[in-house]
């Protein structure tokens, strides 16, 4: 057990908002390991009240755990709220896990004692917060610690923080450089350093998600439960076959080779050329599209949803896949035809890219952001999607907690109808979806 704590408060260290900790939050983070946790809830209320970020999250896991405390989902709500204002990187995805357990009316209390929140100074949050090391002047095994750090901190498993160069820290380096469009040699370098630190940068300019003490009003959550998909909420099938397990909403469509390829036009008439059109342009852009080799679905299923939502989202999906070659679309459309207008992101099975985000418009397509790393969600698990949109155009899409597509884009600005699934090959299994704006 005590094993698995220390783990726990690592990754919390590492993962959570990037900000230099106040003494009193490091006080309780030591209380918090040793278990003594209503010494870490004082000291955590302490650096929680001077608006800490990391504290506020901390005081929510205690609130919903129930540790040295009774248990309460009203404050640990109200601090996962507050935590995610200020930037934590999980207490949105915290909050809105636990107001699935809650009721409407505990719900609304938290956000109106979120609205009343005011932060308080205290000598902590008045003291002068340390400067990280200057590069140049750490040895190799500091810079290494280092690099570790920052890999964490911006989502990729570097492992623990030791300085010790081993293959998880050269899998999160040649991760990271990948997905920066840098050579991937795995190698740690004071350059590679100033990169990372520059990232912190840009993602301080750009916010990861967009954040509001508000409540999001959720346009569409299905998971299936119910055993139906024609109610509740009520789907629409336009092709092929979906079925709903005891795991989701499955779909299995055969792929063949084709032999000879034609010259496509994208019709939302034919659901099954725009797949296949999609398919073509992400080969032809990366160089991986051969004269009759393209997959080709026996019979391509498509299937969707209404539910508007505005031109800034927040969509989360559950989603496993069981076999390659293949592909699967989904997206968001606007107006009535679910396979006209709108984003979709195309993931490729056993194919580079992996993942692709493509704008539909006008009866035309284009690729705005690519994963070029293989991406392989073909381990019998399901894999946590979560693709945002800010009301900047700023759009981000991270797969099991590592971002692997970040872009602006402001080709559409109108809101979206409603949500689209296009299975072009594969057998794919949908657990639960949540669409927020």
């Amino acid at each position: 057990m005590t094993v698995i704590i220390k783990i726990l408060v690592l990754s919390l260290i590492l993962f959570g908002s990037v900000g230099l900790a106040s003494a009193d939050y490091n006080d309780a983070m030591r209380h918090f390991e040793q278990q003594q946790y209503q010494q870490a809830l004082q000291k955590f209320s302490d650096a929680a009240r001077s608006g800490d970020a990391d504290a506020q999250y901390m005081l929510g896991r205690l609130y919903e755990a129930g540790n040295g405390t009774a248990q309460d989902f009203v404050r640990a709500h109200k601090w996962y709220n507050l935590a995610a204002a200020h930037g934590h990187r999980h207490a949105a995805e915290a909050r809105d896990s636990l107001a699935e357990r809650m009721t409407a009316g505990q719900i609304a209390e938290a956000q109106q004692a979120t609205r009343g929140w005011q932060p308080q100074e205290t000598p902590s949050s008045q003291a002068t917060p340390q400067s990280r090391p200057d590069i140049e002047t750490l040895s190799d095994r500091q810079g290494i610690a280092e690099i570790q750090r920052e890999l964490n901190r911006l989502g990729y498993d570097a492992g623990p923080v030791d300085g010790a160069m081993g293959s998880r820290t050269r899998n999160a380096i040649r991760q990271f450089q990948a997905d920066m469009g840098i050579a991937r040699n795995g190698r740690a370098s004071t350059g590679l350093l100033k990169r990372l630190r520059q990232t912190e940068n840009d993602e301080a300019a750009v916010p990861s998600e967009p954040t509001t003490l508000a409540a999001s009003r959720v346009a569409l959550h299905d998971d299936f439960s119910d055993g139906d998909y024609h109610r509740n909420p009520s789907w629409t099938l336009r092709s092929g076959n979906f079925e709903v397990d005891e795991n989701g909403l499955r779909s299995i469509v055969e792929m063949q080779r084709t032999t000879d390829r034609e010259s496509r036009r994208l019709s939302s008439e034919r659901p099954e050329e725009i797949g296949l059109a999609m398919l073509e342009l992400i080969l032809e852009q990366t160089g991986n599209a051969r004269q009759g080799d393209v997959p080709t679905p026996v019979d391509p299923a498509h299937i969707f949803v209404n539910a508007r939502v505005d031109n800034a989202f927040r969509m989360e999906l559950e989603l496993a896949s069981r076999q390659r070659p293949g592909s699967l679309e989904l997206g968001l459309f606007q107006g009535n035809r679910p396979n006209g207008t709108g984003y979709r992101l195309v993931y490729s099975a056993g194919s580079r890219p992996g993942l692709s985000l493509v704008r539909l418009m006008s009866g035309s397509a284009e690729v705005v952001d690519r994963h070029d790393g293989r991406l392989d969600l073909e381990d019998g698990r399901f894999h946590r999607i979560i693709w945002t949109r800010d009301e900047n155009g700023q759009m981000q899409v991270r797969v099991d907690g590592q971002r692997l597509l970040r872009v602006q884009d402001n080709g559409l600005r109108d809101p979206f109808q409603g949500f689209v699934l296009a299975n072009q090959g594969g057998d794919y299994t949908l657990r639960r979806i949540r669409l927020e704006d």
